[in-house]
């Protein structure tokens, strides 16, 4: 009888037990979900930092938007943009500072605006690239720097207790505020520049790109190649990349994301303490406009390769055209959805020329390009190219029939929460968002405005935009009876191989 009392007791024992850590689980995750993300740690990561997060909401500056993201955007007394989205499911935070200091700010010095943003993290004023590295490795983060035509970009993931990030927002200043440019550093990484361009001297799309976005913008910026050329990279010295520092990373040049476990007045302190050092500047002066081609034109390169690559477009739209969204649900019909597109049926399905064939917009600060393209067999290359520039023109005169069009918006916006997938991604988008002065409420108004276009706001978009007698027209390979010398790639990829732009919202890329 007494046993069975003790297991009686026992029994009660552990349900009790077990009710109390239920209640503990639900008391933790109520208080994650209804107060601030870091709960007591309030302010500590400020205070380790040296830097007090102001109460920004009561800011002048002070805006917010809810629905596909919680998007928080404030002005620092500096002048600095700051976008935040609070995310408490992880302990994680992405953190990306995005400088107007792309390729098209280069001036006549080719690979000036990559070589400086690569050489970031090669050394401060106290440490060297070696124990940059160690630092951001001893705390668990994760360092990336990355240069395009438009922009130049640093991001950080870290963890979000103030013990991993403090130290790792640390090092990331004094990357931004004094990075010493070594001599050894640069002198490698212009070597490291110079065996790029050699490699991508042997790839024929890297040959037909290059060749492509010189004839598309000529001498205007956008013609800059990210790497440069061999002259100029070889003509390039440290006070080069000294002076582009200087002009371009600059507090008033600078756009600063933030997404994850933080309190908002944490994620100001982040801010701060990244751009504070910065020199004040100013912001980068508006690019020239980009012109049209006055007429079309052909470029033949010869290339020891079997296929030849072949890329036809023009000057196509700003990010803020608005025209962009009509063109996204066209793109997507014409080129842009992988094998479900008019380009690829007519080149791969019903004649066997190629194994991809695509289409794409990259809206920039200026218009960036449209750009048509596929890989084919040299023999086939006449007929590929005859038959995209038909397509086109048929495209742009004729436009699509309202089942594609219906078919793209559902793939669209069925698709559109993929952007946001991670904490990483959620940051890409809203730092180019602000990158490109799109509005706040932007993500919550990409349903109802991809729900708004018709086949004839596609059709006359196209018509605007798209010129088929006004073509810039690349081919690279060999003859028919050319035996490669070079491997070629088996399947091309579906976006230009030197472009690309972090966190654009999709659409008119495709």
């Amino acid at each position: 009888m007494k046993t069975e009392l003790k297991i009686q007791h026992r029994r009660w024992l552990q349900i009790i037990i077990a009710a109390l850590v239920v209640v503990a689980i639900i008391l933790i995750v109520k208080s994650r979900h209804t107060e601030s993300p870091v709960g007591a740690k309030e302010g500590e990561l400020g205070k380790m930092m040296g830097i007090k997060g102001e109460m920004v909401e009561k800011s002048e500056s002070f805006k917010t938007v809810s629905g596909v993201l919680d998007i928080q955007h404030w002005v620092t007394e500096r002048g600095v943009n700051v976008y935040f989205v609070p995310v408490n499911t992880l302990p994680m935070v992405d953190i990306e500072v995005i400088f107007d200091a792309g390729a098209a700010r280069n001036g006549d010095k080719g690979g000036l605006a990559y070589l400086t943003n690569t050489l970031l993290a090669d050394g401060t004023k106290d440490m060297d690239a070696d124990q940059v590295a160690q630092s951001f490795d001893s705390v668990g983060s994760q360092f990336q720097a990355e240069s395009q035509r438009d922009m130049a970009t640093v991001h950080l993931r870290s963890l979000s207790t103030p013990e991993q990030l403090a130290p790792a927002l640390k090092t990331l200043e004094l990357i931004l505020s004094q990075p010493a440019f070594p001599d050894a550093g640069f002198k490698r990484e212009q070597q490291n520049a110079l065996s790029a361009l050699k490699q991508q001297a042997q790839n024929p799309q890297q040959v037909a790109s290059r060749a492509f976005y010189s004839m598309l913008y000529q001498n205007q910026p956008y013609s800059n190649w990210v790497l440069g050329d061999e002259a100029s990279v070889k003509a390039l010295k440290p006070e080069d990349v000294r002076a582009f520092y200087q002009k371009y990373y600059t507090a008033k040049n600078a756009i600063v994301a933030i997404v994850g476990d933080l309190s908002t007045q944490d994620a100001d302190a982040i801010a701060q303490s990244l751009t504070n050092n910065l020199p004040q500047g100013d912001k980068a002066p508006e690019l020239p406009e980009v012109t049209d081609l006055p007429e079309k034109a052909f470029k033949k390169i010869d290339f020891p390769s079997v296929q030849t690559s072949i890329l036809m477009g023009e000057p196509g739209i700003r990010r803020d055209s608005p025209d962009y969204y009509p063109l996204a649900v066209g793109n997507h019909i014409l080129g842009g959805n992988g094998s479900v597109t008019r380009i690829f049926n007519i080149i791969r399905n019903q004649h066997g020329l190629a194994y991809s064939a695509y289409s794409y917009f990259i809206p920039m600060h200026e218009r960036g390009p449209f750009v048509m393209g596929c890989q084919t067999r040299n023999d086939q290359a006449p007929k590929a190219l005859e038959l995209m520039e038909e397509l086109l023109k048929d495209f742009v005169v004729v436009g699509p029939n309202e089942k594609e069009v219906e078919q793209a918006k559902q793939n669209l916006l069925g698709g559109y929460a993929l952007q946001f997938d991670s904490n990483r991604s959620i940051c890409h988008e809203i730092a180019a968002m602000g990158f490109y002065h799109l509005p706040l409420d932007y993500f919550n108004e990409y349903k109802e405005k991809i729900s708004q276009v018709t086949a004839q706001s596609i059709k006359d978009a196209f018509q605007k935009h798209v010129n088929p007698e006004k073509l810039a027209i690349v081919m690279v390979g060999g003859s028919a009876d050319t035996k490669a010398t070079v491997p070629a790639p088996s399947e091309p990829s579906m976006k230009d191989p030197t472009e690309g732009t972090p966190g654009l919202p999709s659409g008119a890329q495709g």
